[in-house]
């Protein structure tokens, strides 16, 4: 049994040309027993009941405790009485409000807490049929009611054009307006016609998706959207034809904000390690990055935050796919692969002729490792909390009896070495190809990551 506090339900059930009213019996704890009782007038509940939504439930508290297993078996009682998917979709869901009483923990340890499912896919909440779809409001009423963050102050706005630009510096209650100030400093977003309020919307509730890890956070999202703006404009500035299609530009930031959303603090290979529920819905392939760009997507089905709604579907569709494409870019065991389709395209067709998905995806994984390019005091912390990250997750693969991965084990990491290899292994090979793209990163970025590589090495 879990107390959480008695309450009282009241379903309506709206359809055709009126609605259906269910009254859940409100049930009392006995203070020593525990005994469930309720009253005959709790089974009569007033047409006019204030403030309850036709569409909707309500709950309110009674008393002290409640029989969490009597209540999903009132809910499933209810269920019986439906009809149609509505019957099986309550149905499952008292399934699976049952699994989490079973599993329920008063103080989980750490292999149980380290990468917990808090939330249901997002397309299984924020997707509808579409008779309902349709039947939502959508129009310009969603938006009365949002206020628009002020632009970026001219000096801030030249700031993180830097390459160079400190991110730690800026507050974290400050980081979704300062996202949102660096898309909207692209004309892209004009040309594209984007919902402004409701981007910022959308903005707010990635960042709110975000957990709050050592490393992988809406921070480090911010930065990614913030060296993607930097390398978009050195590319349009080295290529006059460099990503020429507005749509393309748009997808490329907004996906770098919403790349690693909801990340839970660990690599793909711990999550097919432990039959995580992700792997086992995603076959475990690029799991995490499945899992960040479904959940992104999903969120757009909700009308409030759809910034794409003032274009037509194929353009919508056009958008979301390139979307899709950064995001399963990032997944890092695709590296070696990318870096030879890159070489064999540049030899082909030459390196004023990339197609724009390749293009996409060389810029999104470009600044997704590119900490090492930056000064060492702006690296150094990053490296602080993607340490912490590993560590935390070997040291749980410790207690679980898995093998420990690579660069987890903090009894024998030495944390210089790994950035040595991590720089000569992934980063370098990466900008160097980058560098052919675009030649101005050679003055700073590349400066930043030889002289990081020699720190390191001398350490």
């Amino acid at each position: 049994m879990v107390n959480l506090g008695c309450f009282e339900t009241v379903v309506f059930l709206g359809g055709g040309g009126g609605s259906r009213r269910l009254s859940l019996r409100r049930w009392r704890m006995g203070a020593s027993c525990g005994r469930q009782t309720h009253t005959a007038a709790d089974d009569t509940i007033p047409d006019n009941t204030e403030g309850r939504p036709l569409n909707g439930a309500t709950t309110q508290k009674r008393s002290s405790s409640v029989d969490v297993s009597g209540a999903i078996a009132m809910l499933e009682s209810v269920a019986q009485e439906l009809q149609g998917d509505t019957r099986l979709k309550m149905l499952s869901a008292c399934k699976l409000a049952r699994s989490i009483v079973r599993d329920n923990q008063v103080a989980p340890p750490d292999a149980d807490k380290l990468a917990a499912l808090y939330n249901l896919p997002e397309a299984l909440i924020s997707t509808a049929p579409p008779q309902l779809r349709a039947s939502r409001p959508a129009g310009p009423e969603l938006d009365m009611a949002v206020q628009l963050p002020p632009p970026l102050s001219e000096d801030l706005a030249q700031r993180v054009r830097s390459w160079n630009f400190n991110l730690h510096d800026v507050s974290k209650e400050d980081l979704p307006e300062l996202c949102f100030g660096v898309m909207l400093g692209h004309e892209e977003f004009s040309q594209v016609d984007i919902n402004r309020k409701r981007l910022w919307r959308f903005v707010q509730e990635i960042a709110s998706r975000y957990r709050d890890n050592p490393f992988h956070s809406f921070r480090h999202a911010v930065d990614v959207t913030i060296c993607c703006s930097c390398l978009v404009r050195m590319a349009q500035a080295a290529r006059r034809v460099a990503l020429s299609d507005p749509q393309v530009v748009v997808a490329l930031l907004v996906s770098a904000m919403f790349h690693d959303t909801d990340h839970p603090g660990v690599m793909n290979g711990f999550l097919v390690a432990t039959r995580h529920p992700l792997a086992l819905l995603y076959n475990n392939q690029s799991v995490l990055e499945n899992h960040h760009c479904s959940t992104a997507l999903s969120l757009l089905e909700r009308p409030e935050l759809n910034f794409l709604n003032n274009l037509s579907g194929a353009d919508q569709s056009q958008i979301k796919g390139h979307m899709i494409t950064c995001v399963l870019a990032t997944d890092v065991t695709t590296h070696m692969n990318f870096l030879k389709e890159y070489r064999a395209c540049i030899e082909a067709d030459g390196v004023a002729n990339l197609k724009p998905d390749l293009i996409m995806k060389l810029l999104i994984k470009s600044a997704d490792i590119s900490n090492p390019t930056r000064p060492l005091k702006v690296y150094q912390p990053w490296i602080d909390g993607v340490m912490a990250e590993f560590f935390r997750q070997g040291d749980v693969e410790r207690t679980l009896g898995l093998p420990i991965s690579m660069n987890c084990d903090r009894h024998t990491v030495a944390t210089a070495k790994c950035q040595v290899g991590f720089i000569s292994f992934l980063v370098k090979p990466l900008f160097d190809g980058t560098l052919e793209y675009i030649p101005a990163l050679k003055d700073v970025a590349m400066t930043n990551l030889e002289a990081n590589l020699a720190h390191f090495k001398a350490l």
